[in-house]
């Protein structure tokens, strides 16, 4: 694989510590002459955030030297050679539980709750995802050296999903983790037993299941404007951000640290969101590759995969309304998408993947 040049303040941001063994360099062409390069990535301008962010070329050496270099690879630029079916699973319905959140709040509950982090999430529509266009940009991905990102190749576009795009399109803090939390983003210090809004709203229970928080949210109207949004706030981080299993516990920090709404609000909370998601499309398609087109790999995705579901919908320059509906810029990105439908393995494959006009 063949890193391409960024821009000098963009390199020097992106900076990053590779082992001098891992990689073997030739030098730049002189200036005016063409890349041996040229032909195999091709870049564009383009206002689509993934392609705003092009691999450094300062690499920095264990040696503390920088190198300005293009690098070369040894391994294989895509992961997977074969195209296969894959069927992955969005676990706790996603974007869709948005419906939830406006259904159980009050129109005044609302109002304040447009004054927390997670306000605009009012605006979020219930995009259903697309489990296939998924899949299709996971088979493009290729090798890289930051573990804190991803890089994919569609025909001879190198495209890097970043926390950087995250922010972008969810509009969550992305920041570093505070200093009373854990490198997992955990606080290291917690009261003993449960939390008093725990033992209001599900008195006898230690421990709540997020299933019963859903059921609870759905059955019920809390009429403490102060505890519905703490309540939503809670189910928000754990059900859509932090999307796992529905018979998993409902982590018990998030209790606590709701007791203080300027707390729980200023936590980098896009941050933990992020590197949960990326850890589980990394991970995806690892030991699930099939020769066969008749098999269907089935996987579970974590964390917030709409996130990159919409990505994917920026990294292209046209998409039909029978894929999705672009309402025109907005902030954060995610509200400029609604109305996704599900689409078919092969018919994305075809039309988008292997159509070099569209990325």
């Amino acid at each position: 694989m063949v890193l391409t040049r960024s821009s000098p303040a963009a390199s020097k941001a992106a900076d990053i510590a590779v082992p001098s063994s891992s990689i073997r360099m030739r030098s730049h062409p002189s200036p005016g002459a063409p890349s041996p390069s040229a032909s195999r990535i091709q870049t564009r301008s383009s206002p689509n955030i993934a392609l705003l962010h092009k691999m450094p070329i300062l690499m920095k050496m264990n040696d503390g030297s920088v190198v300005d270099k293009v690098l070369e690879f040894e391994e294989e630029e895509h992961y997977h050679k074969i195209w296969f079916y894959g069927k992955p699973a969005l676990i706790s319905g996603g974007l869709v539980a948005i419906n939830l959140v406006k259904k159980c709040l009050t129109p005044t509950q609302k109002s304040k709750f447009r004054s927390t982090s997670f306000g605009n999430f009012l605006d979020f529509e219930p995009l259903v995802f697309s489990g296939q266009l998924v899949h299709c940009m996971l088979l493009k991905e290729v090798f890289h050296l930051n573990p804190n990102e991803m890089m994919f190749k569609v025909h001879e576009t190198l495209l890097k999903f970043s926390i950087s795009d995250f922010a972008l399109i969810t509009g969550l803090n992305c920041a570093e983790y505070p200093s009373f939390c854990n490198e997992d983003g955990i606080p290291k210090q917690l009261p003993f037993g449960s939390s008093w809004l725990c033992s209001k709203y599900f008195p006898g229970k230690s421990s709540i299941y997020r299933g019963d928080l859903y059921d609870f949210l759905d059955q019920n109207q809390v009429k403490d404007d102060t505890d519905a949004i703490k309540l939503v706030l809670i189910f928000i981080v754990d059900y859509i951000l932090l999307s796992k299993k529905d018979n998993k516990l409902v982590d018990k920090y998030l209790w606590h640290m709701v007791d203080s709404l300027d707390m729980f609000g200023s936590f980098p909370w896009g941050r933990k969101s992020f590197l949960l998601t990326l850890e589980y499309l990394k991970k995806a398609l690892k030991g699930k590759q099939t020769d066969s087109q008749q098999d269907v790999i089935h996987y579970e995705l974590f964390g917030f995969p709409t996130a990159f579901q919409i990505w994917i919908y920026e990294c292209f320059i046209s998409l039909p309304k029978t894929v999705i509906s672009y309402n025109g810029p907005k902030i954060p990105r995610i509200c400029s998408w609604s109305k996704a439908f599900k689409s078919k393995f092969f018919s994305l494959n075809e039309k988008f993947f292997d159509c070099e006009e569209v990325c």
